[in-house]
């Protein structure tokens, strides 16, 4: 059973990790690339992919554990 504190982190994720990944890809595109804006976009993209996946598993959960009405 997962936590509702890691639900909402996982939701947390997903609303700002695009805002993060924009920012750092525009960063690189301005001033070249560098070590820490790659190892920025590298790290919240896993997290945006991992969060995503969660929730996807936690929906498939929710739907298979309730009985269906015939």
């Amino acid at each position: 059973m997962r936590s509702k504190l890691g639900t909402a982190l996982d939701i947390f994720i997903i609303l700002i990790g695009p805002f993060i990944i924009y920012a750092r890809i525009v960063d690189i595109m301005q001033n070249g690339v560098s070590l820490y804006p790659l190892l920025s976009v590298i790290i919240v993209g896993l997290a945006l992919a991992f969060a995503v996946f969660n929730l996807v598993q936690l929906l498939k959960e929710r739907q298979n554990s309730t009985p269906r009405k015939k």
